[in-house]
């Protein structure tokens, strides 16, 4: 039985490439989640949902039936890991980031079987089904090296967006004072000016929101340049991570310390396979 076990775990929870089988169930899993989301999408065509409404049923029920088994199989291997082989570990694992992921693209199934539901409720399941996307991030190397990344990089990230909402709350403030006697219903209150600071701060500037008194104006251009300058940290910020990353892979490739390993997707530590 644990021959088994470590097996369905090699399988699932491992990226290496030298069992066919392993790699041949990857490759599935990963179609069927394109396919999933491919169908959530389509489906919001009325005259698509009406003609194919019993294949994307079809569909979701034996996507369901794959990825609940897919769940189970990993709730029963995850104590082959040393962190889940305590009390309770199969509970801790189920509330990993990505097990949490793994659930909630199952959930929405039992919500379809039962009739007359309401419309919120069924675009809360289609959204839930979109989620079954972020499983890709187990086979995807290029998915995993960003969430690594983001990860090294959250401090400063954060900083940065935390500056961006001060700057927009900031600017919103200011250019209410100053619009809303010329223009009281466009720029109406600080919230509804928020929607004319962020459409500014991106430099995309739908032009249903603009100043037309000459301090409005200046306020705008100033707001505009400074968008540029705070949008563009976030994008450095991720490129010289990325560029960091490929230059250490590189590096240990180079000295021989990546012989055979694998990254575990909850705890993203890596995994030697003897």
């Amino acid at each position: 039985m644990f021959l088994l076990k470590k097996k369905i775990f090699v399988i699932l929870e491992t990226n290496t490439h030298k069992s066919l089988l392993a790699k041949f169930i990857r490759i599935c899993l990963v179609a069927l989640i394109l396919l999933n989301v491919l169908a959530v999408i389509l489906e919001t065509v009325d005259s698509l949902q009406k003609q194919y409404t019993l294949y994307f049923d079809i569909l979701e029920l034996g996507s369901a039936a794959i990825f609940a088994i897919e769940y189970c199989l990993r709730v029963w291997v995850c104590d082959i890991r040393k962190q889940f082989r305590v009390k309770w570990g199969r509970l801790k694992y189920m509330v990993t980031p990505i097990a949490v992921i793994d659930f909630f693209s199952i959930f929405p199934f039992f919500f379809i079987l039962i009739a007359n539901l309401d419309i919120r409720v069924l675009m809360l399941i289609r959204f839930f089904r979109l989620l079954r996307l972020f499983k890709l991030r187990r086979y995807s190397h290029a998915l995993k090296t960003l969430g690594n990344v983001l990860e090294d990089k959250k401090e400063a990230l954060t900083i940065t967006f935390s500056t961006i909402i001060v700057l927009l709350v900031f600017a919103s403030s200011l250019m209410f004072v100053i619009e809303h006697d010329a223009q009281p219903t466009v720029f109406s209150s600080i919230p509804a000016t928020m929607w004319w600071g962020a459409s500014t701060l991106t430099t995309v500037g739908y032009g249903d929101m603009i100043p037309i008194t000459p301090l409005g104006k200046i306020l705008g251009a100033v707001i505009a340049i400074l968008g540029l300058a705070m949008f563009a940290l976030p994008a450095g910020l991720i490129s010289s991570g990325f560029n960091d990353h490929m230059r250490e892979q590189k590096r240990l490739l180079q000295n021989g310390d990546i012989i055979d390993h694998t990254q575990c997707p909850h705890c993203h530590k890596k995994i030697t396979l003897h």
